[in-house]
């Protein structure tokens, strides 16, 4: 089976460190151990390329769509676009030498290409949406041209096959922009389970573990007030922050303003390969983000801390509510209201002080995190969806 995968986002190296790379990785990982040649096509390869990707029943060829350097922003656009208009001929060669089975592309501010190909061509196509960018784009970065990124919106989804959103806003958003909302479907983000893995941790210092970008939205400030509240109720805990980010100075100012120096650990950036050891060392995984008009996100982190077989401790907000709550109905952690750092320090103090609880809320998580959000189910459901159907031959889960 050959698939192109084809990122056209410059802000997602492929082979990188960031959550969009985790996730790129991941999906690339399910397809290459089920035997598929994946050929990727990105202006972003990145320069961290994890050994499993290049051998094994399958591998993934990288294609590099060169971006001709820029000054400005408007400048970018137009080469982005340029770059776009480079896949096509990619796709055209690709299929000369045998049949595509499949184009899955992530949709980024400029990629139009991709999906015209595949429905000229008759190739089922997949596009992933993340989030609506064009929005995002100009909210949090600049965006300069936003006509075009809606006309390159438009024209994606309404080219795609099938187009999967990472949750319920996503999805709403994308089938405003569909010429049939029919083909969108809403299929949250997953984790490697063979990769993030529970582990046994000896009685000790009860740890509470962030894994993330350290962004404003992502509430660290909550965290952190919150922790300040733990700690003279717990007087043996330690928070442990996995990550970098944007906001690592503001962190750094507020733990010590909080006077929480000697109990928290920030690790900086790290590989995707290290954070399941990381996760060893905690009790209870969090997400404590703050109250937000647009929460459209579906955190990698949530269904990190499932596979670890942590009780996760959440806003009640967007996509995390369902996440957290088994088939079965029953709880998999504790839900918070956004922005809340008294309730937040409240769930904490209760889990830390009932193993029992923290052990069942651990087990069903990993349940969970098996049966319903391991990277091969939700490839398979996109795949599916397509009316692909993904090689036997993925390594099971336990």
């Amino acid at each position: 089976m050959r698939v192109a995968y084809v990122s056209t986002d410059p802000g997602v190296p492929v082979f990188g460190r960031k959550g969009s790379s985790v996730h790129v990785q991941a999906l690339l990982r399910v397809l290459v151990r089920a035997g598929v040649t994946v050929h990727l096509v990105t202006v972003r390869p990145g320069d961290d390329v994890p050994a499993d990707l290049l051998a094994g029943p399958g591998r993934v060829v990288v294609h590099p769509v060169p971006v001709v350097p820029t000054r400005t922003t408007a400048e970018r656009e137009i080469a982005l676009r340029a770059a776009d208009a480079l896949v096509g001929p990619v796709l055209d060669a690709l299929a000369a030498d045998g049949r595509l089975d499949l184009v899955y592309e992530r949709y980024s501010l400029w990629g139009t290409a991709a999906t015209a190909w595949a429905r000229r061509s008759g190739t089922p196509s997949v596009l992933e949406v993340n989030a609506p960018l064009p929005a995002e784009q100009a909210r949090h970065r600049e965006l300069v041209d936003a006509e075009s990124a809606e006309r390159c919106a438009r024209a994606a989804i309404g080219a795609a096959g099938t187009v999967v959103a990472v949750s319920g806003p996503v999805a709403r958003w994308a089938a405003e922009r569909a010429t049939d909302p029919a083909r969108v479907h809403v299929l949250p983000n997953g984790v490697d389970t063979a990769r993030v893995t529970p582990a046994h941790r000896p009685d000790g210092r009860f740890t509470v573990a962030f894994v993330g970008t350290l962004k404003p939205w992502h509430g660290l400030d909550v965290l952190l007030d919150a922790f300040a509240l733990v700690l003279p109720r717990v007087p043996r805990a330690r928070l442990l922050v996995v990550g970098d980010g944007p906001q690592a100075a503001a962190v750094d100012d507020r733990v010590r303003g909080l006077g929480l120096g000697d109990v928290v650990e920030r690790t900086g950036a790290v590989a995707p390969s290290d954070v399941p050891a990381l996760l060893h060392r905690a009790d209870v995984g969090v997400a404590p983000y703050p109250a937000l008009d647009d929460f459209y996100f579906s955190p990698l982190k949530a269904y990190e801390y499932l596979a670890a077989g942590l009780p996760v401790v959440a806003s009640a907000i967007g996509e995390l509510p369902a996440a957290l709550t088994g088939a079965d109905g029953a709880p998999l952690g504790l839900l918070v209201p956004p922005g809340d750092a008294a309730a937040l320090a409240d769930a904490l103090v209760a889990l830390a002080a009932d193993p029992a609880r923290r052990a069942t809320l651990g087990t069903r998580a990993r349940e969970a995190a098996v049966a319903r959000h391991d990277w091969t189910v939700v490839v398979g459901r996109a795949l599916d969806l397509a009316g692909v159907a993904l090689p036997v031959g993925e390594v099971s889960r336990g």
